[in-house]
Protein backbone atom coordinates (compact mmCIF):
# COMPACT_ATOMS: atom_id res chain seq x y z
CA UNK A 1 0.00 0.00 0.00
CA UNK A 2 2.73 2.84 0.87
CA UNK A 3 5.15 1.32 -1.69
CA UNK A 4 8.15 3.85 -3.10
CA UNK A 5 7.65 5.00 -6.33
CA UNK A 6 9.54 3.97 -9.12
CA UNK A 7 11.57 7.19 -10.30
CA UNK A 8 12.46 7.52 -13.92
CA UNK A 9 15.95 8.45 -13.97
CA UNK A 10 15.81 10.07 -17.74
CA UNK A 11 12.85 12.99 -16.14
CA UNK A 12 14.67 15.69 -14.87
CA UNK A 13 14.01 16.46 -11.37
CA UNK A 14 11.84 19.17 -9.75
CA UNK A 15 12.06 21.32 -7.09
CA UNK A 16 9.34 22.89 -5.35
CA UNK A 17 10.07 25.92 -3.24
CA UNK A 18 7.90 26.86 -0.35
CA UNK A 19 4.07 25.75 -0.22
CA UNK A 20 3.52 23.73 2.77
CA UNK A 21 0.33 21.57 2.18
CA UNK A 22 0.88 23.14 -1.59
CA UNK A 23 4.07 21.78 -2.13
CA UNK A 24 2.81 18.31 -1.10
CA UNK A 25 -0.23 17.95 -3.57
CA UNK A 26 2.65 18.77 -6.46
CA UNK A 27 5.30 16.69 -5.19
CA UNK A 28 2.76 13.87 -5.53
CA UNK A 29 1.38 14.70 -8.57
CA UNK A 30 4.89 14.21 -10.73
CA UNK A 31 6.27 11.79 -8.07
CA UNK A 32 3.23 9.49 -8.97
CA UNK A 33 5.05 9.78 -12.86
CA UNK A 34 8.57 8.66 -11.81
CA UNK A 35 9.73 12.21 -11.52
CA UNK A 36 12.30 12.53 -8.32
CA UNK A 37 11.53 15.98 -6.19
CA UNK A 38 12.54 17.59 -3.96
CA UNK A 39 11.09 20.05 -1.20
CA UNK A 40 12.84 23.81 -0.62
CA UNK A 41 10.82 24.19 2.53
CA UNK A 42 10.42 25.28 6.03
CA UNK A 43 11.22 22.04 8.36
CA UNK A 44 7.27 21.91 9.25
CA UNK A 45 6.61 21.30 5.83
CA UNK A 46 4.03 18.49 4.83
CA UNK A 47 6.01 18.16 1.73
CA UNK A 48 8.98 17.24 3.69
CA UNK A 49 7.07 13.48 5.07
CA UNK A 50 5.80 12.68 1.81
CA UNK A 51 7.29 9.33 0.13
CA UNK A 52 7.10 11.35 -3.33
CA UNK A 53 9.80 13.92 -2.57
CA UNK A 54 13.00 14.49 -0.91
CA UNK A 55 13.56 17.39 2.01
CA UNK A 56 16.45 19.73 2.09
CA UNK A 57 17.79 20.74 4.95
CA UNK A 58 19.05 24.20 5.36
CA UNK A 59 20.40 25.56 8.42
CA UNK A 60 17.08 27.37 9.57
CA UNK A 61 16.86 29.03 12.88
CA UNK A 62 15.64 27.38 15.65
CA UNK A 63 13.34 30.36 16.48
CA UNK A 64 10.24 31.33 14.08
CA UNK A 65 11.82 31.13 10.39
CA UNK A 66 9.40 32.93 9.43
CA UNK A 67 10.18 36.13 11.51
CA UNK A 68 13.39 36.51 11.64
CA UNK A 69 13.08 36.56 7.87
CA UNK A 70 15.76 34.45 6.60
CA UNK A 71 13.94 31.64 4.77
CA UNK A 72 14.45 33.25 1.23
CA UNK A 73 17.69 34.09 1.19
CA UNK A 74 18.34 30.53 2.52
CA UNK A 75 16.45 28.98 -0.85
CA UNK A 76 18.73 31.83 -3.01
CA UNK A 77 21.57 30.71 -1.36
CA UNK A 78 21.26 27.18 -1.88
CA UNK A 79 19.54 27.29 -5.51
CA UNK A 80 22.46 29.87 -6.86
CA UNK A 81 25.10 27.77 -4.93
CA UNK A 82 25.07 24.12 -3.96
CA UNK A 83 22.38 23.03 -5.93
CA UNK A 84 23.92 23.87 -9.69
CA UNK A 85 26.28 21.40 -8.54
CA UNK A 86 24.81 18.58 -8.25
CA UNK A 87 21.12 19.29 -9.77
CA UNK A 88 21.63 21.26 -12.54
CA UNK A 89 18.90 21.25 -15.17
CA UNK A 90 16.45 21.18 -12.90
CA UNK A 91 12.51 22.10 -12.97
CA UNK A 92 12.15 24.88 -10.52
CA UNK A 93 8.59 25.32 -9.40
CA UNK A 94 7.38 27.60 -6.67
CA UNK A 95 4.53 26.86 -4.79
CA UNK A 96 4.01 29.89 -2.37
CA UNK A 97 4.04 33.46 -2.79
CA UNK A 98 7.85 33.82 -1.57
CA UNK A 99 9.26 31.22 -4.02
CA UNK A 100 7.58 33.31 -6.72
CA UNK A 101 8.95 36.43 -5.29
CA UNK A 102 12.18 34.74 -5.48
CA UNK A 103 12.39 33.45 -9.19
CA UNK A 104 11.12 37.09 -10.30
CA UNK A 105 14.11 38.19 -8.81
CA UNK A 106 16.24 36.41 -10.20
CA UNK A 107 15.17 34.50 -12.88
CA UNK A 108 17.93 35.66 -15.14
CA UNK A 109 20.36 33.51 -13.18
CA UNK A 110 18.23 30.27 -11.90
CA UNK A 111 17.77 30.42 -15.78
CA UNK A 112 21.47 29.48 -16.06
CA UNK A 113 21.13 26.80 -14.14
CA UNK A 114 17.48 25.28 -14.45
CA UNK A 115 14.23 24.98 -16.00
CA UNK A 116 12.39 28.01 -14.65
CA UNK A 117 8.84 27.90 -14.62
CA UNK A 118 7.24 30.22 -17.20
CA UNK A 119 5.53 33.54 -16.48
CA UNK A 120 4.81 36.98 -16.71
CA UNK A 121 7.22 38.42 -14.17
CA UNK A 122 5.48 42.35 -14.12
CA UNK A 123 2.02 40.26 -13.89
CA UNK A 124 2.63 37.89 -10.74
CA UNK A 125 4.56 41.04 -9.16
CA UNK A 126 1.01 42.75 -9.71
CA UNK A 127 -0.25 39.43 -8.01
CA UNK A 128 1.59 39.64 -5.61
CA UNK A 129 0.32 43.17 -4.22
CA UNK A 130 -3.20 42.97 -4.03
CA UNK A 131 -3.06 46.92 -4.38
CA UNK A 132 -1.98 46.24 -7.77
CA UNK A 133 -4.25 43.87 -7.90
CA UNK A 134 -7.63 45.47 -7.77
CA UNK A 135 -6.03 48.70 -9.82
CA UNK A 136 -5.81 46.36 -12.50
CA UNK A 137 -9.10 45.21 -12.16
CA UNK A 138 -10.27 48.82 -12.04
CA UNK A 139 -8.77 49.59 -15.16
CA UNK A 140 -9.75 46.77 -16.92
CA UNK A 141 -13.98 47.38 -15.81
CA UNK A 142 -13.55 43.96 -14.06
CA UNK A 143 -15.97 44.18 -10.99
CA UNK A 144 -14.16 43.96 -7.22
CA UNK A 145 -14.53 45.66 -3.89
CA UNK A 146 -13.82 48.79 -4.04
CA UNK A 147 -10.31 49.46 -2.14
CA UNK A 148 -8.11 52.35 -0.22
CA UNK A 149 -5.08 52.30 -0.06
CA UNK A 150 -3.55 53.36 3.77
CA UNK A 151 0.10 53.31 3.48
CA UNK A 152 0.03 55.86 6.97
CA UNK A 153 -1.82 56.98 9.34
CA UNK A 154 -2.75 60.28 7.98
CA UNK A 155 -4.32 58.19 5.04
CA UNK A 156 -6.04 55.97 7.47
CA UNK A 157 -8.04 59.09 8.56
CA UNK A 158 -8.47 61.11 5.47
CA UNK A 159 -10.60 58.37 4.43
CA UNK A 160 -11.67 57.11 7.59
CA UNK A 161 -15.60 58.73 6.90
CA UNK A 162 -15.65 56.97 3.49
CA UNK A 163 -15.62 53.34 5.56
CA UNK A 164 -18.43 51.14 5.99
CA UNK A 165 -18.51 48.19 8.88
CA UNK A 166 -17.44 45.75 9.03
CA UNK A 167 -14.77 45.87 6.53
CA UNK A 168 -10.95 44.31 6.61
CA UNK A 169 -7.75 45.71 6.66
CA UNK A 170 -5.66 43.54 4.36
CA UNK A 171 -2.29 43.16 3.39
CA UNK A 172 -0.75 44.04 0.03
CA UNK A 173 1.89 41.28 0.38
CA UNK A 174 0.24 37.71 2.10
CA UNK A 175 3.70 36.37 2.93
CA UNK A 176 5.25 38.99 4.22
CA UNK A 177 2.11 39.84 6.47
CA UNK A 178 2.50 36.08 7.68
CA UNK A 179 5.71 36.38 9.17
CA UNK A 180 4.44 38.77 11.56
CA UNK A 181 0.64 37.15 11.77
CA UNK A 182 1.16 33.50 10.72
CA UNK A 183 -2.42 32.89 11.28
CA UNK A 184 -4.24 35.42 9.87
CA UNK A 185 -5.23 36.82 6.14
CA UNK A 186 -6.39 40.15 7.29
CA UNK A 187 -8.44 41.57 10.37
CA UNK A 188 -11.58 42.40 10.20
CA UNK A 189 -13.00 45.65 12.14
CA UNK A 190 -16.34 47.00 13.46
CA UNK A 191 -15.75 49.93 13.94
CA UNK A 192 -13.30 53.14 13.06
CA UNK A 193 -11.83 53.00 16.88
CA UNK A 194 -10.64 49.31 16.17
CA UNK A 195 -9.63 50.43 12.91
CA UNK A 196 -7.55 52.76 14.14
CA UNK A 197 -6.01 50.69 16.98
CA UNK A 198 -5.53 47.35 14.75
CA UNK A 199 -3.82 49.91 12.21
CA UNK A 200 -1.48 50.98 14.48
CA UNK A 201 -0.40 47.20 16.02
CA UNK A 202 0.62 46.28 12.29
CA UNK A 203 2.03 49.34 11.38
CA UNK A 204 5.50 48.67 13.89
CA UNK A 205 6.24 45.88 11.49
CA UNK A 206 6.17 48.16 8.50
CA UNK A 207 3.58 46.30 6.06
CA UNK A 208 1.64 48.06 3.41
CA UNK A 209 -2.15 47.77 4.08
CA UNK A 210 -5.14 48.22 2.03
CA UNK A 211 -9.07 48.59 3.45
CA UNK A 212 -11.17 46.54 1.94
CA UNK A 213 -15.27 46.58 1.92
CA UNK A 214 -16.22 43.17 2.67
CA UNK A 215 -19.01 41.66 0.35
CA UNK A 216 -21.80 40.16 2.16
CA UNK A 217 -21.87 35.89 1.81
CA UNK A 218 -23.22 34.65 -0.90
CA UNK A 219 -25.01 31.17 -0.77
CA UNK A 220 -22.46 29.99 -3.79
CA UNK A 221 -19.74 30.75 -1.95
CA UNK A 222 -16.33 31.51 -4.10
CA UNK A 223 -15.97 30.61 -7.49
CA UNK A 224 -12.16 29.93 -8.63
CA UNK A 225 -11.19 30.08 -12.47
CA UNK A 226 -7.90 27.74 -13.33
CA UNK A 227 -5.88 28.42 -16.51
CA UNK A 228 -2.06 27.87 -18.04
CA UNK A 229 -2.12 30.23 -21.05
CA UNK A 230 0.86 29.39 -23.41
CA UNK A 231 3.32 32.18 -24.91
CA UNK A 232 0.33 33.23 -27.24
CA UNK A 233 -1.92 33.98 -24.89
CA UNK A 234 -4.09 30.63 -25.94
CA UNK A 235 -5.59 28.72 -22.60
CA UNK A 236 -4.31 25.10 -22.55
CA UNK A 237 -7.76 24.08 -20.42
CA UNK A 238 -10.79 26.07 -18.41
CA UNK A 239 -11.27 24.58 -15.16
CA UNK A 240 -13.82 26.08 -12.76
CA UNK A 241 -14.49 25.13 -8.64
CA UNK A 242 -16.54 26.07 -6.33
CA UNK A 243 -15.06 26.72 -2.30
CA UNK A 244 -18.40 26.03 -0.34
CA UNK A 245 -17.04 26.75 3.03
CA UNK A 246 -13.75 28.22 4.87
CA UNK A 247 -12.52 29.10 8.70
CA UNK A 248 -12.74 31.68 9.27
CA UNK A 249 -15.85 31.99 7.62
CA UNK A 250 -15.42 35.45 6.22
CA UNK A 251 -11.73 35.33 5.72
CA UNK A 252 -10.12 32.10 6.02
CA UNK A 253 -8.71 29.25 4.25
CA UNK A 254 -10.90 26.49 2.53
CA UNK A 255 -12.06 23.64 4.28
CA UNK A 256 -14.47 22.53 1.90
CA UNK A 257 -14.36 22.53 -2.16
CA UNK A 258 -15.92 20.69 -5.16
CA UNK A 259 -15.18 20.48 -8.77
CA UNK A 260 -17.91 22.22 -10.45
CA UNK A 261 -18.69 24.12 -13.94
CA UNK A 262 -19.64 27.54 -14.66
CA UNK A 263 -19.38 29.28 -17.81
CA UNK A 264 -19.59 32.74 -16.74
CA UNK A 265 -16.91 32.82 -14.48
CA UNK A 266 -14.67 31.12 -16.67
CA UNK A 267 -15.39 33.47 -18.96
CA UNK A 268 -14.89 36.14 -16.50
CA UNK A 269 -11.26 34.32 -15.59
CA UNK A 270 -10.20 34.10 -19.18
CA UNK A 271 -11.08 37.72 -19.80
CA UNK A 272 -8.89 38.97 -17.05
CA UNK A 273 -6.23 36.56 -17.85
CA UNK A 274 -5.89 37.60 -21.61
CA UNK A 275 -5.99 41.80 -20.39
CA UNK A 276 -3.06 41.00 -17.84
CA UNK A 277 -1.09 39.34 -20.26
CA UNK A 278 -0.94 36.27 -18.17
CA UNK A 279 1.39 33.85 -19.27
CA UNK A 280 1.49 29.83 -17.01
CA UNK A 281 -0.24 28.77 -14.02
CA UNK A 282 -2.71 30.98 -12.81
CA UNK A 283 -6.46 31.28 -11.08
CA UNK A 284 -8.50 34.01 -9.90
CA UNK A 285 -11.23 33.77 -7.39
CA UNK A 286 -14.73 35.54 -7.69
CA UNK A 287 -17.56 36.00 -5.23
CA UNK A 288 -21.05 36.83 -6.23
CA UNK A 289 -22.50 40.45 -4.82
CA UNK A 290 -25.83 39.11 -3.67
CA UNK A 291 -26.31 42.97 -3.48
CA UNK A 292 -25.74 43.68 -7.41
CA UNK A 293 -25.72 39.98 -8.76
CA UNK A 294 -21.87 40.42 -10.33
CA UNK A 295 -19.18 38.29 -9.42
CA UNK A 296 -16.06 40.08 -8.65
CA UNK A 297 -12.58 39.67 -8.10
CA UNK A 298 -11.51 38.55 -4.54
CA UNK A 299 -7.76 37.27 -5.45
CA UNK A 300 -5.54 35.55 -8.10
CA UNK A 301 -2.47 33.65 -7.76
CA UNK A 302 0.03 32.59 -10.51
CA UNK A 303 1.28 29.41 -8.62
CA UNK A 304 -0.47 26.27 -7.45
CA UNK A 305 -2.32 26.48 -4.82
CA UNK A 306 -4.00 23.86 -1.73
CA UNK A 307 -6.35 22.14 -4.06
CA UNK A 308 -4.15 21.19 -6.76
CA UNK A 309 -4.63 17.25 -6.23
CA UNK A 310 -8.27 18.03 -6.50
CA UNK A 311 -8.36 19.59 -10.19
CA UNK A 312 -6.33 16.65 -10.85
CA UNK A 313 -8.40 13.78 -9.85
CA UNK A 314 -10.76 15.70 -11.54
CA UNK A 315 -8.77 15.19 -14.98
CA UNK A 316 -6.44 17.93 -15.32
CA UNK A 317 -2.91 17.76 -14.02
CA UNK A 318 -1.53 21.42 -13.43
CA UNK A 319 1.33 20.63 -12.21
CA UNK A 320 1.98 17.84 -14.96
CA UNK A 321 1.53 20.44 -17.60
CA UNK A 322 3.96 22.66 -15.75
CA UNK A 323 6.51 20.22 -16.17
CA UNK A 324 5.79 19.24 -19.43
CA UNK A 325 6.16 22.19 -20.80
CA UNK A 326 8.92 22.96 -19.22
CA UNK A 327 10.70 19.41 -20.58
CA UNK A 328 9.39 19.24 -24.08
CA UNK A 329 7.03 16.68 -23.09
CA UNK A 330 4.10 16.44 -24.45
CA UNK A 331 0.76 17.79 -23.49
CA UNK A 332 -2.22 16.18 -23.36
CA UNK A 333 -5.44 17.64 -24.79
CA UNK A 334 -8.43 18.79 -22.12
CA UNK A 335 -11.58 19.01 -23.25
CA UNK A 336 -13.51 17.69 -20.08
CA UNK A 337 -12.78 16.64 -16.49
CA UNK A 338 -15.18 15.54 -13.61
CA UNK A 339 -17.38 17.95 -11.66
CA UNK A 340 -18.61 16.91 -8.70
CA UNK A 341 -15.63 16.00 -6.54
CA UNK A 342 -15.45 16.93 -2.91
CA UNK A 343 -12.42 17.73 -1.27
CA UNK A 344 -12.51 18.94 2.68
CA UNK A 345 -10.28 19.49 5.58
CA UNK A 346 -12.91 17.66 8.27
CA UNK A 347 -11.67 19.30 11.54
CA UNK A 348 -11.16 22.91 10.20
CA UNK A 349 -14.44 22.17 8.31
CA UNK A 350 -16.44 21.60 11.54
CA UNK A 351 -14.84 24.81 12.58
CA UNK A 352 -16.42 26.61 9.68
CA UNK A 353 -19.61 24.95 10.31
CA UNK A 354 -19.91 25.76 14.53
CA UNK A 355 -19.28 28.96 13.39
CA UNK A 356 -21.73 29.54 10.78
CA UNK A 357 -24.09 27.65 13.46
CA UNK A 358 -23.95 30.03 16.14
CA UNK A 359 -24.96 33.17 13.14
CA UNK A 360 -27.90 30.70 12.60
CA UNK A 361 -26.76 30.09 8.83
CA UNK A 362 -26.17 26.42 9.53
CA UNK A 363 -27.38 23.10 11.45
CA UNK A 364 -25.94 19.98 12.27
CA UNK A 365 -28.11 18.52 9.89
CA UNK A 366 -27.45 20.42 7.21
CA UNK A 367 -23.76 20.44 7.54
CA UNK A 368 -23.85 16.70 8.15
CA UNK A 369 -25.78 16.09 4.77
CA UNK A 370 -23.89 18.88 3.42
CA UNK A 371 -20.70 16.38 3.35
CA UNK A 372 -22.31 13.20 2.88
CA UNK A 373 -20.38 12.55 -0.57
CA UNK A 374 -16.99 10.41 -1.37
CA UNK A 375 -14.73 12.97 0.00
CA UNK A 376 -10.50 13.69 -0.35
CA UNK A 377 -8.70 14.60 2.12
CA UNK A 378 -6.57 16.86 1.54
CA UNK A 379 -3.22 16.15 3.57
CA UNK A 380 -4.26 12.15 4.29
CA UNK A 381 -3.72 9.73 1.74
CA UNK A 382 -3.65 5.76 2.34
CA UNK A 383 -0.91 5.54 -0.09
CA UNK A 384 1.26 8.62 1.44
CA UNK A 385 -0.13 8.80 5.41
CA UNK A 386 3.22 10.16 6.96
CA UNK A 387 2.59 13.43 6.32
CA UNK A 388 -1.09 13.90 7.85
CA UNK A 389 0.51 11.62 10.94
CA UNK A 390 3.34 14.49 11.12
CA UNK A 391 1.07 17.28 10.96
CA UNK A 392 -1.47 15.65 13.50
CA UNK A 393 1.53 14.98 15.83
CA UNK A 394 1.43 18.14 17.55
CA UNK A 395 -2.12 18.26 18.13
CA UNK A 396 -2.46 15.40 19.55
CA UNK A 397 0.69 15.81 21.89
CA UNK A 398 -1.34 18.99 22.88
CA UNK A 399 -4.24 16.80 23.95
CA UNK A 400 -2.55 13.95 25.71
CA UNK A 401 -0.46 16.63 28.08
CA UNK A 402 -4.01 18.27 28.87
CA UNK A 403 -5.27 14.51 29.67
CA UNK A 404 -2.20 13.70 31.75
CA UNK A 405 -2.38 17.28 33.82
CA UNK A 406 -6.36 16.29 34.54
CA UNK A 407 -5.66 12.68 35.91
CA UNK A 408 -6.21 12.74 39.61
CA UNK A 409 -2.52 11.17 40.58
CA UNK A 410 -1.02 14.50 38.61
CA UNK A 411 -2.70 16.65 41.84
CA UNK A 412 -3.16 16.38 45.67
CA UNK A 413 -4.93 18.71 47.66
CA UNK A 414 -3.46 20.78 50.69
CA UNK A 415 -6.35 22.30 51.95
CA UNK A 416 -7.75 25.02 49.45
CA UNK A 417 -4.74 24.55 47.75
CA UNK A 418 -4.38 22.48 44.66
CA UNK A 419 -0.56 21.77 43.58
CA UNK A 420 0.08 20.42 40.07
CA UNK A 421 3.07 17.85 40.22
CA UNK A 422 5.49 18.33 37.61
CA UNK A 423 5.48 16.97 34.41
CA UNK A 424 9.22 15.88 34.26
CA UNK A 425 8.66 13.67 37.13
CA UNK A 426 5.52 11.94 35.88
CA UNK A 427 8.05 11.38 32.62
CA UNK A 428 10.64 10.32 35.46
CA UNK A 429 8.25 7.55 36.76
CA UNK A 430 8.38 8.28 40.02
CA UNK A 431 4.68 8.76 39.93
Amino acid sequence: MNQQPTISPSLPPAILIGGGAIALSVARCLGRQGITVYALDGPSSEARYSKYCTWIPLPYNAGNIFNNGNTQHLWENWLLGEATRIHKGAVVLPCSDEGLELIINHRATLEKHYKVIEANDDVIRSMLDKALTYELAQKLNVPAPRIWQVDTQADLLKHLDEFRYPCALKPRSSHDFVKHFPSLKMFIVDSSEELIRVFADVQQYNLQMIVTELIPQSPEGYWSYYSYLDEAGTPLFHFTKRKLRQYPNTFGLGTYHVTDWNAEVAEAGLRFFKAIGLRGVGNVEFMRDPRDGQLKLIECNARFTLTTELVASSGIDIASIAYNRLTGRAIPRVDSYRTGLYTIRPTSDFLAFLEMRRRGELTFLEWVKSISHRQQLLIFHWSDPVPALARSRPFFSRQIRKLIGALPFTQRTVGADVKTVSRSTVKGGSL
